[in-house]
């Protein structure tokens, strides 16, 4: 039998979810977000339900390994099909994973936490043998550099700023962080509803030359509502 050796806390896993297929079947593929990596540099982001437990396994392998920051998730294997459930345990709205296959691979996954119902992650990459799902479609690459900036302006990093920055009427848009990391800048803005109605925003909406990544924690903001925007861009 497999053995994972997993560095989140141990005490808090309970192997509760039972699989009994060594493939899953053609309605769970899918419905499942399969995200693609090109290389251990590189890393992708991927959606997970806060309150149910989500599904990660790797394309033909077993996962050995998968950690983060203490205190972020839990983890409960699957040894016998080489899966994992993964549930998120604090408010972050963003966590880093690195998970590690049977034969050493790496993968980096930042994963964007929301109120949702579970899902499914598969992680394809580069020379992965057996697969069995179509390698259509592709997954916008992050590098380390951008995904470490990411995390640190939501965990309140970098140069402290307060400049309030014109957008949309209705709204309050102050950049309160920045961050500079080898040709990245990144931004972090709060964003505030200062209307009397209800705000929904896409994240492309946040998008101009040159910008490589954008991530509201809260799309959705009643009366009185803020939300933190995360804006990386190439330096200038």
């Amino acid at each position: 039998m497999e053995e994972f050796l997993l560095l989140s806390s141990r005490k808090q896993m309970k192997k509760t979810f039972l699989v009994s297929a060594l493939l899953l079947n053609s309605l769970q593929v899918q419905a499942a977000q399969i995200v693609f990596q090109g290389s251990p540099a590189d890393a992708t982001t991927a959606v997970i339900s806060r309150h149910e437990p989500n599904l990660i396994t790797v394309d033909g392998r077993k996962i050995r390994r998968i950690h983060g920051a203490e205190g972020l998730f839990t983890i409960t294997p699957e040894p016998d099909t080489g899966s994992a459930w993964i549930k998120p345990t604090s408010d972050k709205p963003m966590m880093s994973a690195y998970v590690t296959d049977e034969d050493g691979q790496h993968y980096k996954l930042l994963l964007k936490v929301e109120d949702i119902p579970a899902e499914t992650i598969i992680v394809r990459g580069r020379g992965l043998r057996g697969s069995a799902i179509p390698s259509s479609g592709k997954n916008e690459p992050r590098n380390d550099d951008i995904i470490n900036a990411t995390v640190a302006l939501f965990n309140d990093h970098g140069d402290r700023k307060s400049e309030v920055i014109p957008l949309w009427k209705g709204t309050r848009f102050e950049l309160v962080r920045i961050i500079e990391l080898r040709g990245l800048r990144g931004e972090a803005y709060v964003l505030t509803n200062t209307s009397d109605k209800r705000i929904v925003m896409d994240e492309r909406e946040f998008y101009r030359p040159g910008v490589q990544s954008v991530s509201v924690e809260k799309p959705t903001l009643e009366a009185g509502q803020s939300t933190r925007v995360i804006v990386i861009s190439e330096a200038e």
